[in-house]
Parts: C-alpha cells; sequence; structure tokens
C-alpha cells in the first residue's frame, strides 16, 4: 500500500497535515523508525507512529481524511 498523506500531532491539541513529495511504502515508514523508541501501529488504510516519550503522534494515511487541511 502507498501512503500519500501524513499527519503530525502535538500533545492531541496541535495538528499539521502534510503531503510528501513522493508517495510512501509501508517499508520505507517502518525502516525510518527502525532504531527509534517508538509503536507502529498499521490498520487497513493507515500506519501511526507513536514515541516512547510524549513526542508526536505521526500517521500516514493512503486515503485523504474528510477533514484534511487546505493547505497541505
Amino acid at each position: 500500500m502507498e501512503y500519500r498523506y501524513v499527519r503530525v500531532k502535538v500533545f492531541g491539541a496541535s495538528r499539521t497535515d502534510l503531503r510528501p513529495e513522493t508517495t510512501l511504502s509501508e517499508e520505507g515508514v517502518r525502516s525510518a523508525y527502525e532504531e527509534q523508541p517508538v509503536y507502529i501501529d498499521q490498520d487497513a488504510t493507515s500506519i501511526t507512529v507513536t514515541f516512547d516519550d510524549a513526542g508526536p503522534v505521526i500517521s500516514y494515511l493512503a486515503q485523504r481524511p474528510a477533514d484534511w487541511a487546505e493547505r497541505a
């Protein structure tokens, strides 16, 4: 599956929506976080990365969410 959208949430209150220049694969997402203390959860249309130290929550999405920011 290819992931075309990235959503970053900080402390559950602030959110940024990003569109990468190239689509990302599951393997690419997982390899980017190999050496870091993170939890990676996957469902049918997204991969969510949560850091151990209360850092940001990063979601890689295959489909554009309905509440996607206009500027992204």
